[in-house]
């Protein structure tokens, strides 16, 4: 006969085993919970977080160039004049001809300069003899040093008015100084020209200078020697260096003069053409990004927003230093930005925000 206890033993048992069980899924529950509430949270935090998209950039460096207005101009302009009085009787070039240096521009009539050089000469002779004849008497003490110098000053005087009557000759045959181009005559064949008139006016275009105007804030970005580019309106380009700066500022304007040397040998190029020119400056380190991109500051400062390390927001001033296909070049960033490309507009300086990272168009 079975005890009555051994009876209820299986029953207990069943029960603890229900209860071990019951608290085992309880616990595996509460941790599941917990966890979820965890992975909530966190979610809820990166949600909290403002999210744009950003671009890595990295800075290069460029020769910065300093464009300005110009004009081509000659290197060399003058006005030729007469330098003696008679009439025309030759012409050497016409209007708009390239004429080398040393070239007859024009003749003028010799009139009675030949006969008066001969008598000049021939009175130089007779002082010449005089003076060594008296040379000879002094040194045997028959004549007095002043007799010696009367005859050396006559003999100067001889000399010099043979002198001025041969370059009297000289200049009725009125020559080119230089290279140039014959921009202007004024005589012709049978006028009468006096000392000081004008005959014509040369041009020289080899080498064309290209001027311009640079202002004060780029002046000192530019120096003589500087290489440069001249663009004009068909498109042509013209190579230089920089040959003039101006040491002081025009009192109007407060710009300063600059002046392009540029090789014209075959004289293709006029003077008086409008260009751009283009100087070479100092080298910077820019980055290219889009014109979109740059914001202002409440000062009005424009720069562009990126995200730094801890990904918060930087707002960096930045000078613009030129355009070009790939988009503006602007200076001022650090060398390696993430530069903010969207989202930039709802996000402010010191903002942490959730950065996503985009591949470089």
């Amino acid at each position: 006969m079975l005890n009555p206890a051994s009876k209820k033993f299986p029953i207990v048992l069943s029960i603890a085993i229900m209860v071990a069980l019951a608290l085992w899924m309880a616990s595996g529950l509460f941790q599941q919970s917990e966890s979820s509430t965890t992975t909530s949270s966190a979610a809820t935090a990166n949600t909290a977080l403002q999210q744009v998209r950003v671009q890595v950039l990295q800075a290069e460096a460029i020769t910065r160039e300093v464009v300005v207005s110009a004009s081509t101009a000659a290197n060399r302009n003058i006005e030729v004049r007469s330098e003696a009085e008679g009439i025309v009787t030759k012409l050497g070039s016409e209007r708009g001809a390239l004429v080398q240096a040393n070239a007859v521009l024009a003749s003028i009539d010799l009139r009675d300069r030949p006969a008066r050089l001969n008598e000049a000469k021939a009175l130089l002779a007779q002082r010449e003899l005089e003076f060594s004849s008296i040379t000879n008497l002094h040194g045997r003490k028959f004549t007095t040093d002043v007799q010696v110098a009367e005859a050396k000053a006559r003999l100067e005087s001889a000399k010099a008015s043979v002198a001025r009557i041969e370059l009297e000759l000289a200049n009725t045959t009125i020559k080119a100084p230089f290279d140039a181009v014959l921009q202007e005559r004024d005589i012709e064949v049978g006028d009468f020209v006096r000392v000081g008139d004008r005959v014509g006016e040369l041009v020289d275009l080899d080498p064309l200078i290209v001027r311009g105007e640079v202002n004060e804030r780029d002046v000192s970005t530019v120096n003589m020697g500087n290489q440069g580019v001249a663009v004009l309106m068909d498109g042509t380009r013209l190579q230089g260096q920089l040959r003039y700066l101006a040491p002081q500022a025009d009192s109007g304007t407060r710009t300063f003069q600059v002046e392009l040397e540029v090789a014209n040998p075959d004289n293709k190029i006029r003077a008086g053409l409008t260009a751009e020119l283009r100087l070479m400056a100092e080298t910077v380190r820019v980055h290219h990004i889009s014109a979109a991109l740059l914001t202002l500051a409440d000062d009005g400062t424009v720069g562009a927003k990126v995200v730094d390390e801890r990904n918060t927001v930087r707002f960096y001033p930045v000078e613009i230093v030129g355009n070009t296909e790939r988009g503006m070049q602007v200076s001022g960033l650090p060398d390696s930005v993430r530069l903010i490309t969207v989202g930039q507009g709802f996000v402010v300086e010191g903002q942490q925000v959730n950065p996503v990272t985009v591949a470089a168009e």
